[in-house]
């Protein structure tokens, strides 16, 4: 009898232990629908506590970090969903690369996309994203190669204004010098520099 009431209480705690995580995951989505994203990820967060391996409260809460402007928290989230669930993993893949694209980082959105792509190659959303990722890296490969070109041989613009004052400052030096030459002033007639 001890036996069966110990096999009891094991049970009831696991069960108990598993509905706690599912409450955290359906209280987070109760938030995330309500826009309160922070309140969502501390839902999502108690969740894991309770079962780290969960992969819906792990995608949750990269899409509440991410709804958070937390790019780079939200991609750790991403990374870390372990499943064999394809839909799951593309989907991470799809908005790991939203959040690189948000950070300004090509490259790794690129890969992203790509990733998400190898496993759900009918992702018309990730295929456009791609495609527009692309298309920016194009572009400020040209621009910077158009600034490298006509840059002056790649003076900065920094550079270019410390000449330009250095230049100005010598015009001066020789007005001055050429005014002192001639007694102090400027021969009538003459105009100013």
């Amino acid at each position: 009898m001890k036996n069966c009431l110990s096999l009891l209480y094991f049970l009831f705690s696991i069960n108990a232990f598993a509905q706690t995580a599912a409450t955290h995951i359906s209280k987070g989505n109760d938030f995330y629908l309500r826009l309160q994203f922070d309140l969502a990820e501390d839902q999502y967060r108690k969740a894991l506590e309770l079962n780290p391996h969960n992969t819906e409260a792990q995608y949750n809460l990269g899409n509440a970090l991410m709804q958070q402007k937390k790019y780079k928290a939200a991609i750790e989230a991403y990374d870390a969903i372990a499943t064999n669930d394809k839909s799951i993993k593309a989907a991470a893949h799809y908005n790991a690369g939203v959040s690189y694209s948000k950070q300004q980082d090509l490259p790794s959105s690129i890969d992203e996309y790509k990733a998400a792509l190898r496993i759900n190659p009918a992702d018309k959303e990730a295929r456009e994203n791609l495609q527009k990722a692309l298309q920016e890296q194009k572009q400020q490969q040209q621009q910077n190669q158009k600034n490298n070109k006509g840059g002056g041989g790649g003076m900065s613009q920094n550079d270019a204004d410390k000449k330009l004052r250095d230049l100005e400052q010598k015009e001066k030096d020789l007005q001055h010098k050429m005014q002192k030459g001639q007694g102090g002033q400027a021969p009538s007639g003459s105009k100013d520099w």
